[in-house]
């Protein structure tokens, strides 16, 4: 890395990570960079909070709801448990923004104070993020539909794709590791 630092070419002595000369137009690109992504992380973060705020007022009309309509009959507890398994999926889809919202601000902007469990260093760290939480929604989300399915709807249909694009992702990831 010295000798890239001192290489010909190098306008103050330094180069980045690559060893390329941090000339003042690379600065600028890289604090414009910062910027756009900084647009990016502020509105995937405000998607999720608002998401999060959208899924607990859901949860308490939910709730209001079935204490005055109270009712032991089947389909009644059916339909306060796919309701239920539905406010669930939005919490999860809120969990996806904010966890791109954590990985952007990770990778283009500053190091995030991160759990270990979400170490983010490169986009495919990232996308593997993503991709398990959209299995885990897929899989929240085919619950609540056979929760309520009346026989009306092709259930069948509607699950082989869901356990189609499980399988893609499952695929995905087997041929990555």
């Amino acid at each position: 890395m010295e000798e890239k630092a001192n290489s010909p070419g190098s306008q103050n002595g330094m180069a980045d990570a690559c060893g390329y000369p941090e000339t003042g137009k690379v600065m600028l690109v890289r604090r414009i960079s910062r910027l756009v992504f900084l647009l990016a992380v502020l509105g995937s973060g405000i998607l999720a909070v608002s998401l999060f705020i959208y899924g607990f007022l859901v949860t308490l009309a939910s709730l209001a709801h079935a204490g005055m309509h109270f009712s032991m009959e089947l389909e009644a507890m059916k339909e306060v448990m796919a309701i239920s398994i539905e406010i669930i999926d939005l919490f999860l889809v809120a969990t996806v923004f904010y966890i791109i919202s954590l990985g952007f601000y990770e990778l283009f902007i500053s190091k995030a104070p991160l759990p270990g469990w979400l170490k983010i260093c490169d986009l495919d760290d990232l996308k593997d993020k993503l991709l398990g939480l959209v299995v885990i929604a897929l899989a929240v989300l085919f619950l609540g539909e056979a929760l309520t399915w009346t026989g009306a709807a092709d259930i069948l249909g509607y699950g082989i794709g869901t356990a189609a694009t499980i399988i893609a992702i499952s695929l995905y990831f087997w041929s990555k590791h």
